[in-house]
């Protein structure tokens, strides 16, 4: 095991982050990385390095921003090569550090800091792992083999997104490696859409009750599909619509889904948004009825956003809304659990307009893009 040093760069130093990220998708973790990368280069004179092995948002919002991007195209290199390639810009960048993101970034971005005069090498972990697969899969078990494998034998900390999946994470890794520092949110940015946000719903009739993330299993958008059937079935007298803001590859399933009760009329499918804030500022409410979750940064927009919330009691999410004192939270992960939760949101408005206050108030005092970013370049510090 590489041992830690306890000592920090001085602040007249300068730090070097390379970060290793997929960037194939636009969702949380990218968001995540997205935001500290720019506060890190706009706000704390860091010098900033990203590969990603996909084109896509994050690249072109980074390079947007000034910050140096190469891609790796996962799609027409192989492993090997994206490894070669991946050396040949770490001898000409020179990072102090190399910072990975998911398991292929973590096996290649330790494999290149090992082979370059041993940098120091972190990852963040952005949430507990969705699937195992079957035991006749021996490939995808090597995988996860090499990635346990540096991480609790190389790379310098494990940075956990919440305290939940810090003690998640505690059955793999050393605790003395492990640091939680969670996601946070350009808050001057957000909070310009507020009243904009507000205006729109003045007008409208009806109630908008909205998800957003990727179609995959760990979302369970196929419960949020069935409280709305439930809300249909059981109060047929409320005008609302439920909105589904993502992709992937469940997609056909849930829309099949919605098809089997000819429900298309309430429950609309929205696709990938590339710009979530506009839409979040619609909702009257944001469900999140995931199996489980790290820091969601789509919670930290819409509490900005003062959209109020009701999502699973899972994860990071009850430490994330206070125990329940800046959103609800569903102990019962049920169609009929989550829908009940609606219905009181649209009978004490009051009750709900006060949670939204509060989440505000509580992004503000813990979770801004400059505070994470500070308590990130000091924990990455203590690796140089």
């Amino acid at each position: 095991m590489v041992d830690i040093r306890q000592d920090s760069i001085t602040s007249d130093e300068s730090i070097h982050v390379l970060h290793i990220a997929s960037g194939d998708l636009w969702a949380g973790a990218e968001v995540m990385l997205f935001t500290l990368a720019k506060t890190l280069h706009t706000e704390l004179n860091t010098q900033v390095s990203i590969v990603l092995l996909n084109h896509g948002i994050l690249e072109q919002r980074l390079s947007n921003c000034g910050i140096s991007v190469h891609v790796l195209d996962e799609s027409r290199l192989s492993s090997f090569q994206i490894l070669q390639q991946l050396n040949k810009i770490i001898d000409g960048l020179k990072p102090d550090v190399i910072h990975t993101h998911r398991i292929k970034e973590n096996i290649i971005g330790s494999i290149a800091a090992l082979y370059n005069h041993r940098i120091p090498s972190l990852r963040t972990v952005h949430g507990a792992p969705e699937h195992r697969p079957p035991l006749h899969q021996l490939p995808k078990h090597l995988i996860l083999f090499l990635n346990w494998l540096f991480g609790r034998f190389y790379q310098r900390y494990i940075i956990a997104v919440s305290p939940d999946l810090a003690k998640k994470l505690e059955h793999d890794f050393p605790k003395t490696r492990i640091r939680v520092i969670e996601n946070g949110v350009d808050i001057d940015m957000l909070t310009h859409h507020i009243s904009h946000s507000q205006s729109k719903n003045t007008d409208k009739t009806g109630y908008r009750i909205g998800i957003a993330g990727r179609l995959v299993p760990v979302k369970r958008v196929d419960l949020f599909i069935e409280s709305a059937f439930y809300l249909k079935q059981h109060h047929p007298e409320l005008s609302i619509h439920f909105h589904i803001y993502g992709d992937g590859p469940l997609s056909d399933n849930l829309q099949a889904q919605v098809r089997s009760q000819q429900a298309e009329d309430y429950i609309h499918f929205e696709g990938h948004c590339e710009n979530i804030t506009e839409h979040l500022g619609t909702l009257d409410a944001l469900l999140m009825t995931s199996d489980h979750e790290g820091l969601p940064m789509v919670l930290l927009e819409a509490m900005c956003l003062k959209i109020p919330i009701i999502a699973h009691a899972v994860g990071g999410i009850p430490h994330l809304l206070d125990q329940g004192r800046c959103g609800v939270l569903v102990q019962n992960q049920t169609a009929k659990a989550f829908a009940e939760a609606i219905v009181k949101l649209i009978n004490q408005p009051e009750q709900y307009e006060q949670l939204a206050q509060l989440a505000l108030e509580r992004v503000n005092h813990n979770y801004s893009a400059s505070s994470t970013a500070d308590a990130y370049l000091k924990a990455v510090s203590y690796t140089h």
